[in-house]
């Protein structure tokens, strides 16, 4: 069958990424060779959910090395000095002082580099005693089994009709030399020889004979399990994550919390991740995954590797693990130099066009010397192909061992001079024109398959698998099988040399089939598992009935042939009887159409409610914390059932492509997938590419270390982390963050990402927990935030292998224009941890981390793109670095960011508040100005309450911060009063000019209204800035009367500005703006050029308190120069933010606030509280009062006389409050008031008492100018200050109950 045509030069992904394993599945399948792609496959088609976890990397035909060097840079050796080499690389060597053996590493198991000789074993085998006899007795199961195998492999011998293959050639003729021409076959080998649709619905096209086959065939001809078992298994729902290093299996009782009694502990090995961890010197805590049934897969040594270090970690087994290894009577030879032409060595990179002969699969032709009289002593004869990435080092030594060997050339003198000439020549010719000529291109390679006695042990040495074989090489009669061979050598006038180790060592011995190490018997005491594959628990025949082995270690002897299709037929044995045990039943039937490879066809139905209610409980509680849009399109994080998906995310894996420009695989892939274009459109091939880009995201690894403390449990993290570092309470946080699609992660405001890994902290778990729903943002923050601050936060539950469950909450502010604090001095994560229990959670722990650890940005150094395109990846690193970059530039120095006005897009949160019903008074001063007031009935007081210049009432009352003055009185029972005098924006007189003292008419207007309404004598003020500077004012000047008790902010007799305000006085700014520019007001709210021509729209709610000050009009290039002119006013440089509001507030009258005081929604909504103000007040009270630095009435006389003072404020309690960092008025203006009040009014021995009572001064620590009432936390550091003043001062200037009307 033909496939469709492709234009996609990349192939397939189906391992998924880390963040989208669940917590539990059905079956745990580890490893994705023989054994384990069949368990994977067939429990899939039983309807069960599966997930296979393979510790190697998945890659497809096209991705494998060919050429010398990336070969080597896949090579990964364990020896007695450790692990050398990536972790996931290709080939693996273990070496050990008897025994050596090569396996394979990666999504597909040895399949991916054997030599697809399908072989049943002699069936005189099945006789042996060791076979449990459920298997000897029951051979109908087991033909069936190897028909299943056979099946879905598709073997088949190489075809009479292909061209003659040289090395095939040469092996008859040796046969026939040998007068075993009789037992020359040629065998079933695992290879594509048409371009069909295999049984699992993956198109696969014919070989094109390079040999390849021991380092990875590009040509996707080879049926490895990649290629049937693996895609069949995604393609019936199962999931795969690759790089998953199962480190050991845990088995627990059943709980009411814990449903799957086994628990598969992982190590993350990605490799960047791991590079990352190495370089800070961090342990690689291992994940974990929980499954009713657990099938390892991992091979004989894996396999038996995870079951030994389980063993040791407490789960029983059989004193018969890792016993019983064999190498299956493995044996390497050559033939070298002979006088055929062998084309034995593989084509590696190069082209197969450039060769007249075709190597061909490595193996196509066997000799089976089976037929002896005792089984064991039979053997197969196979050729062989030698990479080509070896051929050179092997040419050498091949010569080198020829010289010394007598096997078949007794001596130069059996060698004519022609044969002596010829074979020099034929040497010369493999150095001179390479290793396909002369001497290496007339070598043939000897596979033996053989039987040894299994008395090979397998056991942990420094926490790793090693052979322990001793005598190996010396037990196994070597001269027997050389004088088997030197025949065949000698057929064709070879040189016949023995496998380069074992002769260099006599003892040494290569497999490349190791098997064992979890035999098979029928109890504990004759092995390690039953014939079903079934763990026994110890010496008897009780199993642990969901944990399974499936791959070569289940052997309990060596087979004398290729094993690997025994073992698939051992593990479609397995699965039958798994399923009919539990009553399932697998499909078996071929998949008839192409598949898919963007969505399995056999999809799997998962309800996580019901699955996992603790998770979907957890998952609805992230809902409501502003998480609801961060999960996968089928609903789960984790098994998580949430709601939607990250945008441009695939369900499934996605093909991702490479650019046009980019290297092109070494072999073209098969004219497979549908879905990967149609016909010739070329055009729309480009862009699926194009698209695919699109969808490129990054990943990268951070590391938290510090501590949690389980006592302090209050928001005092500095406390709870000193706590917990004495206690030696340590947390540790190994987190890796994908962003999914760079291009979506870059539109989302908050820059969502997932978040997958590992805590450790002993205090929640003695063993490290995994994330389960794991959210990072950066560079975001919420409307309760600090207007100077945003933060990076990590939002994630964490579950126990014991079924708890916690949910973490981390928070690292990051203080906008806080340059040295940002980078050398980095904030640290201040952490959270809820129990969850019955649905309930409750505070379990404070901490801080981050307390060792470089800054956030010097770790993401391990950022990585996560396709396999390398355009792709480039671009997205690219990407997310410019706007990484961009985002902490903006962060740390917002007045380069674009101006934010009061129209841009933001967010806009009210807190409404129940208050008695309103009543509005109209006021009017004696000269004229027509004001308000607005009351609020209490059962206290009355109290007034004075704004200061450019804002209104709505500074006391504002419902933009949950807490503010004007309802915190009422809440304590206090009659309020809202005064907006002439200076409020709420008032349509406000724009006209007036002198600065006359906002004390208003004042004396006001009180006289609040007298006749409450029938009071005196009132109480509580007056800010201009407010409180016009009131002393008007009570110097004997203008006002009738307060009983006052409260100043900020400033009172004596204006005193700052240096930066001198300045500005100095620069004559406002004349400028008055007689040059022909201003009559200074407006702090401003508008972009674009919006300035519409109309601000408030909520309903608002606006009966705006007026059209604010509201837009066509913006003057006064204004736009004005505007971009503030980015760079000069202020402290934590204070800089990109607010154009604030910006002219702060130029008109110095920096209001303290950013960090201040919340982001007040501050994103400025233009709600300011506005303008006439330059005749302002220049009154910046060249009047302000550099005379005392009150003045309308003909410039002073007013702050002792006189005047004695007169006023004598029987007037007063308090002072003050920001430390008031950048308006500064400290010593109310110092200099409260002294002079003091000094004045108190005689000296009394001046202790009344300290303490009548003039008192407050200093508000960190606080600013107009944060001292519109402060976040004003409620708590300032208004405590004002209360206690009023109570103490009730009795003698108000009412405690509602008089009667």
């Amino acid at each position: 069958m033909v496939g469709p045509k492709h234009h996609h030069k990349s192939p397939p992904r189906i391992g998924l990424p880390m963040t989208k394993l669940k917590t539990h599945y059905d079956v745990v399948v580890v490893g994705s060779g023989y054994g384990a792609s069949i368990a994977a496959s067939r429990l899939a088609r039983a309807g069960k959910r599966v997930c296979i976890l393979e510790r190697g990397e998945e890659r497809w035909p096209g991705e494998y090395p060919e050429d010398t060097l990336k070969c080597a840079s896949e090579v990964q050796f364990n020896g007695e000095h450790g692990q050398e080499g990536r972790r996931t690389g290709l080939y693996e060597i273990h070496k050990n002082k008897d025994q050596w053996a090569f396996v394979a590493c990666g999504l597909g198991g040895t399949s991916l580099l054997n030599a697809n000789t399908a072989l049943k074993p002699e069936p005189r085998i099945w006789n042996d005693p060791v076979w449990p006899k459920e298997i000897r007795e029951d051979q109908a199961l087991l033909d069936q089994s190897f028909k299943h195998a056979c099946d879905m492999l598709e073997p088949t011998p190489y075809p009479e009709d292909w061209p003659v293959l040289p090395k095939l050639a040469t092996l008859e003729a040796q046969a026939k030399g040998a007068g075993v021409h009789d037992k020359f076959v040629r065998p079933p080998i695992t290879v594509h020889f048409k371009d069909s649709l295999n049984p699992a619905g993956v198109y696969q096209k014919a070989s094109t004979l390079t040999g390849n086959d021991t380092t990875g065939i590009n040509d996707w001809s080879k049926n490895t399990t990649l290629m049937n078992y693996i895609p069949d298994a995604w393609n019936h729902g199962a999931e795969i994550f690759t790089c998953c290093n199962v480190v050991r299996i845990e088995h627990t009782k059943k709980k009411p919390k814990q449903k799957a009694p086994y628990v598969v502990y992982f190590e993350w090995q990605e490799q960047t991740r791991e590079g990352f961890l190495h370089e800070h010197g961090a342990p690689t805590a291992p994940l974990f995954v929980t499954a009713d049934i657990v099938v390892l897969g991992a091979g004989a040594l894996g396999s038996t590797e995870i079951l030994l270090r389980s063993n040791k970690s407490g789960l029983a087994t059989s004193n018969h693990l890792g016993k019983h290894f064999s190498g299956n009577g493995d044996f390497l030879a050559f033939s070298y130099n002979g006088e055929t032409l062998v084309n034995g060595v593989s084509m590696g990179d190069d082209d197969p066009k450039k060769f007249e002969h075709g190597v061909g699969p490595v193996i196509t032709g066997l000799i089976d010397y089976r037929d002896t009289e005792n089984v064991m002593d039979g053997y197969v004869v196979e050729e062989g192909a030698i990479p080509a990435q070896a051929a050179l080092l092997l040419r050498t030594i091949y010569q080198v061992m020829s010289e010394k060997s007598s096997k078949s050339i007794k001596t130069n003198q059996d060698q004519s001079l022609q044969e002596k000439v010829e074979r020099n020549a034929r040497e010369l010719a493999s150095y001179v024109a390479g290793v396909y000529r002369g001497a290496m291109a007339n070598t043939q390679t000897f596979l033996v398959m053989s039987h040894d006695d299994a008395r090979g042990e397998l056991e942990l040495k420094d926490d790793r698998v090693r052979i322990n074989w001793p005598g190996v090489g010396s037990s196994r009669n070597f001269s027997r099988l050389d004088g088997l061979l030197e025949p065949l050598a000698g057929a064709v006038r070879g040189t016949y040399v023995r496998d380069p180790l074992t002769a260099a060592t006599d003892e040494a011995v290569v497999t490349v089939h190791p098997i064992g190490g979890c035999s098979m018997g029928r109890t504990g005491a004759q092995g390690a598992i039953n014939h079903k594959g079934q763990v026994f628990t110890g010496q008897g025949e009780e199993v642990y009935e969901g944990l399974y082995v499936m791959d070569g270690a289940v052997m309990p002897m060596s087979l004398g042939v290729n094993p690997f299709l025994t073992i698939s037929a051992l593990a479609e044995r397995a699965c039958a009887i798994l399923a009919r045990d539990r009553g399932w039943t697998i499909k078996y039937e071929p998949t008839l159409t192409p598949i898919d490879f963007k969505t399995p066809q056999f999809p799997i139905a998962y309800n996580a409610q019901e699955a996992n209610p603790d998770a979907h409980a957890l998952a609805e509680s992230l809902k409501k914390t502003s998480l609801q849009d961060v999960v996968d399109e089928d609903g789960e994080l984790r098994g998580l059932l949430v709601s939607e998906p990250f945008p441009g995310e695939e369900k499934y894996g996605s093909s991702s492509s490479e650019s046009e420009s980019e290297a092109k695989p070494s072999r073209t892939l098969p004219k497979v997938f549908s879905t990967w274009g149609k016909g010739d459109d070329k055009k729309k091939a480009k862009e699926e590419r194009r698209e695919q880009r699109k969808k490129a995201g990054v990943s990268f690894t951070e590391l938290l270390r510090g501590h949690l403390s389980t006592v302090i449990l209050t928001e005092d993290f500095d406390t709870a982390s000193s706590q917990a570092r004495s206690a030696g309470s340590t947390m540790n946080v190994v987190l890796t963050l994908s962003t999914g699609p760079v291009e979506e992660f870059l539109k989302r405001t908050d820059h969502r990402a997932r978040v997958v890994g590992t805590v450790s902290c002993r205090a929640l778990s003695d063993e490290p927990m995994m994330i389960e729903s794991g959210v990072f943002t950066i560079f975001t923050g919420t409307e309760d935030d600090p207007a100077d601050e945003c933060a990076i936060l990590y939002k994630m539950g964490l579950l126990c292998a014991s079924g708890e469950r916690y949910r973490f909450e981390g928070r690292k502010p990051i203080s906008t224009g806080h340059v040295i604090e940002g980078w050398i001095k980095p904030s640290k994560v201040l952490v959270t941890v809820y129990k969850i229990e019955n649905g309930v959670e409750t505070v379990f722990g404070r901490g801080k981390l981050g307390e060792h650890d470089d800054d956030f940005f010097t770790q993401i150094t391990s950022v990585r793109g996560d396709t396999t395109s390398l355009a792709a990846n480039i671009k997205a690193i690219k990407e997310f670095g410019v706007s990484t970059i961009g985002a902490t530039v903006k962060t740390y120095l917002p007045f380069l960011n674009e101006l934010q006005y009061p129209e841009d897009t933001h967010t806009r949160k009210t807190f409404k508040r129940e208050r008695p019903t309103a009543q509005v008074f109209d006021v009017v001063a004696s000269d004229g100005f027509k004001t308000r007031l607005t009351r609020y009935p209490g059962s206290k007081g009355p109290v007034l309450l004075l704004h200061g210049a450019s804002v209104s009432s709505e500074i006391f009352a504002t419902t933009l911060i949950p807490h503010n003055l004007c309802d915190y009185l009422i809440a304590h029972d206090y009659d309020v009063w809202l005064s907006d005098w002439r200076m409020s924006i709420l008032v349509a007189d406000s724009h006209k000019q007036s002198p600065i003292y006359g906002g004390a008419r208003d004042h004396a207007a006001a009180i006289k209204i609040v007298q006749r309404e409450t029938g009071v004598d005196t009132v109480q003020v509580i007056a800010h800035c201009v407010g409180s500077v016009t009131l002393w004012a008007g009570m110097l000047n004997g203008e006002i009367e009738g307060v009983g008790s006052l409260v100043s902010s900020q400033v009172a007799t004596r204006p005193l500005v700052t240096t930066a305000n001198k300045i500005k006085q100095n620069l004559q700014l406002v004349p400028l703006f008055d007689n040059v520019l022909g201003q009559d007001e200074f407006n702090c709210v401003t508008h972009s050029s674009s919006s300035a021509s519409t109309e601000t729209e408030l909520p309903a709610d608002d606006k009966a308190s705006t007026t059209s000050s604010n509201t837009k009009g066509k913006k003057s290039l006064l204004d736009q120069a004005v505007d971009n002119a503030l980015r760079f006013l000069p202020m402290p440089l934590q204070e800089y933010c990109n607010n154009a509001v604030c910006h002219r507030a702060s130029f008109c009258f110095g920096l209001l606030w303290e950013h960090d005081k201040l919340s982001k929604n007040l501050h994103d909504n400025l233009d709600e509280i300011l506005g303008s103000v006439n330059l005749e007040s302002l220049k009154g009270l910046v060249h009047d009062w302000c550099k005379k630095q005392t009150l003045t009435n309308t003909e410039g006389q002073d007013l702050v006389t002792p006189e005047n003072l004695k007169r006023a404020f004598e029987n007037v309690p007063v308090l002072l409050i003050h920001g430390s960092k008031n950048q308006v008025f500064v400290p010593e203006a109310t110092l200099k008031t409260v002294e002079q009040l003091r000094e004045n009014n108190l005689p000296a021995t009394a001046m202790t008492f009344d300290y303490k009572s009548m003039y008192r001064r407050e200093v508000i620590d960190g606080y600013g100018h107009l944060d001292c009432i519109l402060g976040d936390k004003a409620y708590k550091d300032v208004y405590p200050f004002i209360l206690q003043h009023l109570e103490a001062n009730l009795a003698t200037t108000g009412y405690r109950t509602r008089r009667e009307e």
